[in-house]
């Protein structure tokens, strides 16, 4: 023990005599900032309504210094053009407008987590599965029906005159080629008891999800490449609520649907070809740990308050650093 001691101390005296030398200045190594965060909102909202500049701040709040995009589609539209836009056009062109705004933001350069609520989830589902430029790393969604709704979405109280004129257009022929050009609901609705229709007129979310179509003699073509898929992204992470009664049914949020032959029973996503087959990368990524089928308690859009359920989504997906 001494003769370490004594060992120590003379190394130590050699390091003190030993001449100063100047460090050269080193800049400081800069900090990590959150990563940013792209919201699309849901049917009949704004990018800049108040519960969205609401919910967004709620981000600035938990993650300091993060760079957060409130999706306005179409570009450059007033609040009542967006609002319209959510029920009249192409879901597809929305897409595709958005995909050429986000490649053009500075801030999302390195990649970036993105939140859709309800409706505005299919629509940044298919920026992750066909452009992509930034990449999508978490990709959140709150009670979007990612496979569609049997149901028309009613229209909110008091009614819009865009909501009440695009129901009566729906009723008077969903699967139509007017309608499924038109009128967005009618580009994400697949109703099992006409499922053949579906598979012939839609493009929208039938592509989204893989499947195909029929050909000239009504028989299914298989299997379609929805895009790039979702296996790029590195966590998908679907929210249903369990009183959900605005989508039908409300696990479509997780992918389910409706038994084509018992109307009473829906079909979880692991029963279903779309999983099983993998057609866009969930099952790839539920092996990997990387699919969070998530419910929060209420009905369709209730997140909560401070410490809630959006707040618990907020601080576990969101925010990690670049």
């Amino acid at each position: 023990m001494l003769t370490a001691l004594l060992v120590a101390l003379a190394l130590s005296g050699a390091v003190a005599a030993a001449p100063a030398q100047q460090a050269p200045l080193q800049p400081p190594a800069p900090a990590a900032s959150p990563r940013p965060l792209v919201i699309w909102h849901g049917l009949g909202d704004t990018a800049h309504s108040e519960g969205m500049d609401a919910f967004a701040e709620r981000v600035r709040e938990l993650y300091p210094g993060i760079y957060v995009h409130n999706v306005v589609a179409p570009r450059d539209a007033s609040s009542s053009e967006e609002s319209r836009a959510g029920w009249w056009g192409s879901a597809v062109g929305l897409g595709e407008d958005v995909c050429e705004q986000l490649s053009e933001i500075d801030e999302l350069a390195g990649g970036f987590d993105a939140i859709g609520f309800s409706q505005g989830g299919l629509f940044i589902r298919y920026y992750a599965q066909y452009c992509n430029d930034p990449p999508v790393r978490n990709l959140i969604t709150f009670g979007s029906p990612h496979f569609g709704i049997a149901a028309l979405i009613p229209c909110p109280d008091p009614p819009t005159v865009a909501c009440t004129l695009a129901a009566r257009a729906a009723k008077a022929g969903i699967y139509t080629g007017w309608a499924q050009r038109n009128l967005i609901q009618a580009q994400y609705y697949r109703d099992p008891a006409r499922l053949d229709e579906f598979l012939l007129a839609n493009q929208f979310i039938r592509a989204l999800n893989g499947e195909g179509g029929l050909d000239d003699d009504g028989e299914p073509t298989g299997r379609e490449h929805g895009g790039l898929g979702l296996g790029q992204v590195e966590n998908v992470v679907a929210i249903a609520f369990d009183e959900d009664e605005t989508v039908v049914p409300g696990l479509s949020a997780h992918w389910a649907t409706i038994d084509t032959n018992n109307a009473s029973t829906v079909v979880p996503l692991k029963e279903q070809q779309l999983y099983q087959d993998d057609l866009i990368g969930l099952r790839a990524l539920d092996k990997k740990g990387r699919l969070h089928l998530l419910t929060c308690p209420g009905r369709h859009m209730e997140i909560g308050g401070d410490g809630e359920c959006g707040d618990k989504v907020l601080e576990k997906w969101v925010g990690w650093r670049a």
